[in-house]
């Protein structure tokens, strides 16, 4: 099975309009969105790499705990900003796994939007860091995500960077909010 893009982005949209319905108090709506999230999570999960999948897992289980919060009426703005911050950041991290295999079977062009899906879904998750520890982590993680777009759009076959540093800050990124 191969994953398009626009797959690839879906859940950053259903959780942007879940979260627009909880501000509403558009409950029901809110639900729908975040099932839609989780379904489609599922599917770049079954792509990503194991290490990205268990944290998409994780991810997902968060939701889960804020959908429950939202049908029982006791939803908690830092619930909803933790769950949504390690979705978007396994989400983003999924992808990343993803832009790597993809250069690894020499297809630069889906390697580099994957890669761009994973700079948006990166920008998308700084919304909800609720520390500035966080906020600075993520901006660091961003900054090397461009470094990185940047040499993948060079000219030629050489990459200047390195997938595993990446991958560990992500990793870091990830576990230092849970």
């Amino acid at each position: 099975m191969d994953l398009t893009i626009e797959q690839a982005m879906e859940p950053v949209q259903h959780l942007s309009n879940a979260r627009q319905a909880i501000v509403h108090e558009q409950f029901d709506k809110s639900i729908m969105e975040l099932d839609e999230a989780i379904i489609d999570m599922r599917r770049i999960e079954k792509i990503a790499d194991s290490s990205a999948s268990a944290y998409v897992e994780k991810a997902i289980a968060d939701l889960a705990l804020v959908e429950a919060e939202i049908r029982n009426d006791t939803i908690l703005l830092d619930d909803l900003n933790h769950a949504f911050f390690n979705a978007l950041n396994s989400i983003a991290y999924a992808n990343l796994t993803i832009s790597e295999q993809n250069l690894d079977k020499g297809d630069k062009y889906k390697a580099i939007r994957f890669m761009n899906a994973t700079f948006k879904e990166m920008v998308s998750s700084l919304e909800f860091a609720t520390s500035e520890r966080d906020k600075e982590k993520e901006r660091k993680v961003i900054e090397d995500i461009k470094t990185i777009l940047e040499n993948m759009q060079k000219p030629g076959d050489q990459y200047n960077f390195n997938y595993d540093t990446l991958n560990r800050e992500f990793e870091e990124l990830i576990e230092i909010h849970d």
